[in-house]
């Protein structure tokens, strides 16, 4: 058997080569996944847009033509006779949001409870272009509509019923 070891490879330039540079980075490979699942609970009563701690991740896509696939699938998402908007965030910018207009026209996703014991699980994704090289964080936010607590893997104001969330990116070449 043959074996070749070195101490480093690099381009004729002298850098350090990338995965295309060996023919690797095929467009639409996965060419990392971080993920993170969320099993306690978190509550809000924000009409503003509170980050959901647990549901975030840093990402460094390694090209600028990479795309970022983020995943979340929420457990459980609950409150008493009023909304949640959901939205997700690249850095500080969201992303993925409609245009429709209105108080939630900045959601990604939308939540109407009508009781105390309804409570349902909420999955959404979004295929991001974000053009950079530099480290990048995605998260989930969300705001209600009044002062009463919104909730995350639980049922409101039981705690009886728990989920556990999951958030996923992955960088597709591009």
């Amino acid at each position: 058997m043959s074996e070749i070891r070195v101490d480093a490879i690099k381009t004729r330039a002298g850098a350090v080569p990338k995965a295309s540079d060996v023919g690797l980075n095929v467009t639409g490979s996965v060419l990392q996944v971080l993920s993170t699942t969320k099993t306690d609970t978190f509550s809000s009563s924000s009409t503003s847009y509170t980050d959901v701690t647990g549901l975030s991740l840093a990402i460094t896509p390694s090209s600028t033509s990479s795309k970022i696939l983020v995943i979340c699938h929420l457990g459980a998402v609950s409150n008493n006779n009023h909304y949640s908007g959901f939205r997700l965030v690249r850095d500080s910018t969201s992303i993925g949001i409609g245009t429709g207009g209105g108080t939630y026209n900045d959601s990604f996703s939308f939540y109407s409870g009508t009781s105390t014991a309804e409570f349902y699980p909420m999955s959404m994704q979004f295929l991001d272009s974000p053009s950079t090289t530099s480290e990048t964080t995605y998260k989930l936010q969300f705001k209600t509509s009044g002062a009463v607590n919104s909730h995350v893997n639980k049922r409101y104001d039981d705690s009886t019923f728990g989920t556990a969330s999951t958030f996923t990116v992955m960088e597709i070449a591009g």
